[in-house]
């Protein structure tokens, strides 16, 4: 994947055409109204028909009321993807991404959280490390190729998850939660409003760490799948799947319905799915498993962050340090996140060194953007029980 801010906008710009096919919401489709704008038919048609009802011009006309400035009442009459530029538009500010090369052999990317110090006329901005990214070793790597060259035999019996996960994923996602464009179209754009966010931070961390891609290892790597052209760690898929993965369970444990206290068996099941997407990765011949395991760490990292920004609160701040990482271990999900509790790892080692960190921090001065706490309490209607009935 990825799915940058632009694919997200036109991907709502699709719904929304799915919504004209359907008789019941055919008003809400793009298309509903003849395709103003679109038609140089129907243009013309719309000068001559003017021309036939305007009449005299008329005067006094009452004038309406003004606009509510900066307010979220005027959300709901804006199309999808205007409503996807505002929220980008509040969301690409509050981060930064910078490099240091120092030693060209072991370069660190570096996500940082801004915050601000408002003092009336003027701003104060800060910077907090959020993400530090340091790459592993071409040895490391050339260790990894095994693991890479045992999943390609795998490859007849995964190739339909392959290939149906090249785009974004949300049929899987919506095979363990009730989703549906109908059902759950504000859950749907919050989705893809976190994922719009998190591809330009993937694409400028993968472009400053610049690690080499499976097929530049061995000729025997073969992908089955197109290579793309960025560079292999992060995983995008495995930052963009984790990223959906956390935001959703984080709604669902706030919906408040019974179901998911049980926070091991769903949670557990979204990570897993997320998971097994980040390894097709692999078995496709495109990512080393460490690719995945860097992308969880800055997935649910972004996911926490998105979330504070929808909601104010808390966040996390966490670290992945490649050399430090067992060249020999395959991709286990589990070391770095725990459903129940909603929390990354503290601390993770490989032979007594520490590899990845994690630690909850407390808000910064970073309030919650009035646009996206809208878009969160809309997507969480989608998912709160309505009055509960005891019929068992």
């Amino acid at each position: 994947m990825g799915i940058g801010p632009e694919d997200a906008l036109d991907a709502l710009d699709a719904l929304d055409a799915l919504d004209a096919l359907d008789a019941l919401d055919a008003l809400s489709g793009s298309d509903a109204l003849g395709g103003g704008g679109k038609s140089p038919l129907t243009t013309e048609a719309l000068i001559t028909n003017r021309d036939g009802i305007v009449g005299a011009r008329m005067n006094n006309i009452a004038k309406p009321v003004i606009g509510a400035a900066d307010n979220v009442k005027n959300l709901p009459r804006l199309s999808r993807r205007v409503r996807g530029a505002i929220f980008q538009a509040e969301l690409a500010p509050s981060v930064d991404v910078t490099m240091n090369v120092d030693d060209p052999c072991l370069p660190v990317a570096t996500v940082w959280r801004k915050t601000e110090d408002d003092g009336g006329d003027t701003r104060k901005l800060c910077l907090e490390p959020m993400v530090t990214m340091t790459r592993p070793t071409v040895t490391q790597l050339s260790t990894q190729l095994a693991l890479v060259l045992g999943y390609a035999r795998i490859r007849p019996d995964r190739g339909a998850e392959v290939l149906s996960q090249v785009g974004v994923p949300t049929a899987f996602f919506s095979s363990i939660q009730f989703m549906d464009q109908q059902r759950t179209p504000y859950t749907i754009e919050l989705l893809y409003t976190a994922l719009g966010f998190a591809f330009p931070v993937i694409q400028r961390v993968k472009y400053g760490l610049a690690v080499k891609r499976p097929i530049e290892f061995s000729p025997q790597v073969q992908p089955m799948i197109p290579t793309p052209t960025h560079g292999t760690l992060p995983s995008g898929h495995s930052t963009e799947v984790f990223v959906m993965a956390r935001v959703l369970w984080k709604l669902l444990m706030e919906s408040g319905a019974p179901q998911y206290n049980d926070r091991a068996l769903w949670g557990t099941m979204l990570m897993r799915q997320a998971a097994r997407i980040a390894t097709n990765r692999t078995v496709a011949g495109v990512h080393f498993p460490v690719d995945s395991v860097a992308g969880q760490q800055l997935g649910l990292t972004l996911a926490d962050h998105f979330y504070s920004m929808c909601c104010d609160g808390s966040w996390t701040s966490s670290t992945f340090y490649g050399p430090h990482f067992d060249a020999e271990s395959d991709f286990d999900w589990h070391q770095l996140y725990d459903p129940d509790g909603d929390k990354q790892s503290g601390e993770v080692k490989f032979d007594g060194k520490v590899w990845a960190t994690a630690k909850v921090q407390e808000d910064n001065g970073i309030k919650a953007s009035p646009s996206l706490a809208w878009l969160w309490g809309k997507a969480l209607a989608e998912w709160t029980d309505f009055e509960p009935r005891d019929c068992e």
